[in-house]
């Protein structure tokens, strides 16, 4: 998963990114590994774990899911 991938890019231990955050270490665990599905997470989830990360909070999102979005906007657009 990209959050995982961003994680140990920036050298964070999953406890590390959970105190600089604020979000639970188990909830993150659960984001990785897919457990929990980080597209249905809180705006407010994202946007820490983003802002610890140096990241956009499009980042944090699965390539499949980031189309499926787009996709979704741009019919949503021409209504």
């Amino acid at each position: 998963m990209n959050l995982a991938k961003l994680r140990k890019e920036k050298g964070l231990t999953q406890m590390k990114l959970a105190k600089l955050s604020g979000v639970n270490k188990r909830m993150i665990e659960h984001y990785e590994i897919g457990y929990k599905d980080i597209h249905k997470v809180q705006g407010l989830t994202l946007y820490k774990l983003a802002l610890v990360l140096d990241c956009k909070i499009e980042d944090l999102l699965e390539d499949e899911k980031k189309k499926e979005v787009k996709k979704a906007i741009e019919i949503k657009s021409k209504e």
